[in-house]
């Protein structure tokens, strides 16, 4: 998990099973709308909005940062 945040942070690109399973594992909970992947966790302000792509798109990557 360090090493997918430091990827992250460091401006890497990671793919959206990478990103699912980071947050998943940051205790938040998916939804699914259409093709919008909706994470969202109790107590956290943003939800984080991802569509299920190969890489995530950069303003994706800002959203996880």
């Amino acid at each position: 998990k360090e090493k997918l945040i430091a990827r992250i942070l460091n401006n890497q690109s990671i793919s959206y099973d990478e990103a699912e399973k980071l947050l998943q594992g940051l205790g938040f909970e998916l939804e699914v709308r259409g093709s919008h992947h909706v994470f969202r966790k109790i107590g956290y302000q943003w939800n984080v909005t991802l569509k299920r792509r190969r890489e995530l798109l950069p303003y994706q990557m800002r959203l996880l940062q």
